[in-house]
């Protein structure tokens, strides 16, 4: 690799760090990967049962917000991370040398996934230990409870084999150039160009060449946003019709909660992941990088919003229970607005101090 002075002296392309087929990090990779793909499988089908089979979830200690909320995400959450994960594991083979970037993304993820599932057994633990539901537990319960141990007994093995994957990946220096998962989907379409018809083949090629992925790069939150809101959408009308909703504001507000979460899970990752690194990072003046947190927290605060919804009530002094769509839709929302007018407002400040400028810069 060039020395870092002949890369600050404007050396052309400098190289990026690889890790060759002999280095000690490549060994612990791939258990760290498979456990927690294992993990995610596993969650997947007992989320599945738990939360969508009625006579499993009769006496479940967290069929109810604000438990049920978090499974209510995670169990979509984790699968999708799971798949990018074994897709993108797909350019990891074992003779060939591996950019540092691409492995440490990858054990990256695999933290997040298995972290979403160490949460939900915690908050799902927690639901037992104070006995939420207690007067609805049955027969079935305690068989619940103690599927929780296998899951976790993996989230630990998956951490353990993480942490030792991490441990032996060399520093990476911040001169040298990385990459991020488009740059690896260009890569990745490419070569199953060649295993796939020739319609399929000419649309893989056209993904890894044309401009799309770069489109997606330079306009992530607006098509982070677009996924979000198909996947609310869909997420709402499988709930009207599975529990034969006939509430308009009913199913807007839940279409909103799944969207909001989606969206902000999506931000959140693609800054701790790399989904999606522009080439050229912009310098955002303080208006519009405070709006841009702002939109992330008001949708992260739409599903905290509605789980909490009773917590909320009892701090703001109100009795009883919401029982109506109308009640539901006015705390979700106004938890949100309220989130997004803070987190602007505390960012602008924030910016102000540190003499972010009003303006973009051209």
């Amino acid at each position: 690799m060039r020395r870092m002075d002949e890369i600050a002296a404007g050396a052309e392309e400098p190289e990026i760090a690889v890790l060759p087929a002999e280095h000690p990090a490549r060994p612990a990779v791939r258990p760290a990967l498979w456990s927690a793909l294992a993990g995610a499988v596993a969650f997947t089908v007992s989320a599945y049962v738990t939360t969508q089979v009625r006579a499993v979830r009769a006496g479940s200690p967290w069929q109810d917000d604000p438990y049920v909320g978090v499974v209510s995400f995670t169990e979509f959450l984790v699968p999708a991370l799971a798949v990018l994960i074994a897709v993108r594991a797909l350019l990891y083979r074992r003779a060939e040398p591996k950019p540092v970037f691409r492995t440490a993304q990858l054990l990256r993820a695999a933290f997040v996934c298995t972290l979403l599932v160490a949460a939900t057994i915690a908050v799902d633990g927690l639901a037992v230990v104070l006995r939420a539901d207690h007067a609805l537990w049955n027969d079935g319960t305690p068989w619940l409870v103690a599927a929780l141990a296998p899951l976790a007994a993996l989230v630990a093995a998956a951490l353990a084999c993480e942490a030792r994957a991490f441990r032996r990946l060399p520093p990476r220096d911040g001169h040298v150039p990385g990459g991020d998962w488009l740059d690896d989907l260009a890569v990745l379409a490419e070569t199953l160009a060649v295993r796939l018809p020739p319609s399929g083949a000419r649309l893989a090629v056209r993904i890894a060449r044309g401009g799309a992925i770069e489109f997606a790069r330079e306009h992530i939150m607006a098509v982070a946003a677009l996924a979000s809101l198909g996947a609310g959408l869909a997420i709402g009308v499988a709930q009207a019709v599975g529990e034969h909703w006939t509430s308009p504001v009913l199913f807007l507000t839940f279409a909103a909660i799944g969207t909001g979460g989606f969206f902000a899970f999506s931000m959140i990752c693609n800054t701790a992941l790399r989904i999606a690194a522009p080439r050229e990072p912009a310098s955002a003046g303080r208006v519009r990088r405070s709006a841009r947190m702002a939109v992330i927290a008001g949708s992260l605060a739409l599903p905290a919003s509605a789980v909490l919804r009773d917590g909320i009530r009892t701090t703001l002094g109100l009795h009883g229970e919401i029982d109506n769509a109308g009640q539901l839709a006015v705390i979700t929302f106004a938890g949100g607005l309220s989130a997004a007018v803070l987190v602007f407002a505390a960012m602008l400040v924030i910016a102000r101090r540190d003499g972010v400028p009003v303006h973009r810069r051209a």
